[in-house]
């Protein structure tokens, strides 16, 4: 009769154990208690009852204007989070070398529970079953925000991280727009009684005039800089439908490789022909990028390539070799049609947020994104009244919070955002109330209307912020854009072994050819070369043959 009674409860113990969660360990305290204490929560601004805690894998902090007692876990990015939905990040480990630590971490076992990674982590730690799947989490519980987001893309986005359907990890962003823009010292045209360039021949007749009249009045006008990168002279490219670098879709639908498509060839020759005249810098191919900046800052060029956001490179530093400078963005040169045509970059940016699978709340993972969105952009009225209820608590140098001391560093924003970004610029200078518009464009707006008041008097740094900001986004969403999608973003198998041997082939025929080191005929060699030793197998990879 003992011995039944010891059985029996024996017995009952257990299965209490089994009920709380726990295999003989203490079923009361640590994290894994304060996560078991809350249940499922898929509202995206729900509050748990008591605090979720993940941990998160993060680059080194190189932060330094955080307030004095505040830490990257202990801020007021994060405060905004805990407050609103009990979720709490703890740092796991930091890292300048996040690509090896991840790499360790999945050969040992011990991953955080969040981490942000590149395509070729995502796609092992998919492989090797270590991470959730988001599909649920997002559609329940990502804000409205990061659904519009999300959403500009159309689905061009989104379908980058799924994987049989399921959506398993969550993107940042790479805006649209970011292609290359001729930038040209509109003071020289003036000077030589010339008009902005639209065609190729429009592009390169300039240059040649502002050489033969030496608008810099040095005696030693310089034509076009570029960079040993080939993509640097994108547009040019594009007028001839070549799109080196770039995995596009063919004609018979299937995806093939830019750099070896026929159309190479006349736009090579071309490139290498206003070489030999002169029109590109003889010795582009070993300048430093200092020395390249250098002729323009000291005003011996007036034509390159740049994206929108030159004004926030050295180039804003002319003005003080040359007050006079002005430089506007052109979308030249168009092709026959008058289309000015570009390819849109890998639309994910930074890396993918992705949470170890069996993590129990990985929807409190989405509500730290939701709302340190809606803190970073000011997406919510919540968001800005928090911040102006705790002004001191802000970064020391008052700039807009950047994305290393949230609880996640993700930044996200929209396709259209440089858009976006000038017509709110526009439409406030329009009306003269800028109490509507995000807190970010209160300094480009600002800076636009001291350029409107001073022009080049302004300081460097705000020319450069009128350049990029006016001038640059602007430009970057000229109506006569045509923005051609990529067919193929990622890396296969063999990729991963003879890509990098390939590029650099692919590299040194284009510079050759460009600088007459070898005949056009290098280019058919290289293309045969190309196919037979793996790039037809990574292309078989790709179109899944």
């Amino acid at each position: 009769m003992k011995k039944t009674w010891k059985i029996a409860l024996i017995f009952t113990v257990c299965i209490s154990m089994l009920l709380a969660g726990c295999s003989g360990g203490d079923s009361g305290s640590g994290e894994e208690a304060v996560q078991e204490n809350n249940a499922p929560n898929f509202e995206p601004y729900g509050k748990y009852e008591t605090p979720v805690e993940f941990t998160i894998g993060r680059n080194t902090n190189h932060v330094n204007n955080l307030p004095e007692g505040d830490t990257i876990e202990n801020n007021l990015a994060t405060r905004y989070v805990e407050s609103r939905v009990n979720v709490r990040a703890k740092v796991a480990w930091e890292t300048d070398d996040m690509k090896q630590k991840l790499s360790l971490s999945m050969t040992t076992g011990d991953l955080p529970d969040v981490m942000l990674v590149d395509r070729e982590i995502f796609n092992q730690l998919v492989d090797n079953d270590l991470i959730a799947d988001l599909t649920e989490v997002y559609e329940k519980t990502a804000s409205e925000g990061i659904k519009e987001i999300y959403g500009s893309y159309g689905d061009f986005l989104l379908e980058q991280v799924k994987v049989d359907g399921k959506i398993m990890g969550l993107p940042m962003t790479n805006i649209g727009n970011q292609h290359q823009l001729l930038w040209v010292r509109k003071d020289w045209v003036d000077k030589v009684g010339a008009e902005l360039p639209k065609t190729l021949d429009d592009v390169w007749n300039l240059a040649r005039t502002f050489m033969e009249k030496d608008a810099s009045g040095t005696g030693k006008t310089g034509g076009f800089i570029m960079d040993q990168n080939a993509m640097n002279f994108s547009p040019v490219f594009a007028v001839y439908n070549a799109f080196p670098g770039q995995w596009i879709k063919g004609a018979d639908g299937q995806t093939v490789y830019g750099s070896v498509q026929p159309e190479m060839k006349a736009a090579l020759a071309d490139l290498s022909e206003r070489y030999k005249e002169g029109l590109i810098d003889k010795q582009f191919a070993i300048r430093s990028n200092e020395e390249k900046e250098a002729l323009v800052i000291n005003g011996q060029v007036g034509m390159l390539f740049n994206p929108w956001w030159i004004g926030y490179t050295n180039y804003k530093e002319s003005i003080k070799q040359t007050p006079e400078a002005e430089w506007v963005a052109v979308s030249a040169p168009v092709d026959d049609a008058g289309k000015f045509k570009t390819i849109r970059q890998d639309p994910i940016g930074g890396g993918i947020v992705v949470v170890k699978k069996d993590y129990p709340h990985p929807e409190a993972i989405m509500k730290s994104i939701n709302l340190t969105t809606d803190f970073l952009y000011s997406l919510t009225e919540d968001a800005v009244q928090y911040k102006k209820d705790h002004p001191d608590e802000l970064l020391t140098d008052n700039s807009r919070w950047n994305n290393d001391p949230t609880q996640i560093p993700m930044q996200v924003d929209y396709d259209d955002v440089l858009k976006r970004y000038y017509e709110d610029i526009m439409q406030a200078e329009e009306s003269g109330d800028d109490s509507s518009i995000q807190e970010d464009r209160i300094v480009s707006l600002r800076a636009y209307q001291e350029f409107k008041e001073k022009g080049n008097d302004v300081d460097a740094n705000t020319y450069g912020e009128y350049l990029s900001r006016i001038e640059g986004q602007r430009e970057a969403n000229n109506p006569n854009l045509e923005v051609i999608p990529g067919a193929f973003y990622g890396t296969t198998e063999t990729m991963k072994l003879k890509w990098a041997n390939l590029r650099k082939m692919e590299e040194e025929t284009i510079l050759k050819i460009i600088m007459g080191e070898t005949g056009l005929d290098e280019f058919d060699k290289f293309v045969d070369t190309w196919h037979r030793t793996g790039g037809d197998e990574i292309m078989a990879e790709i179109n899944g043959r």
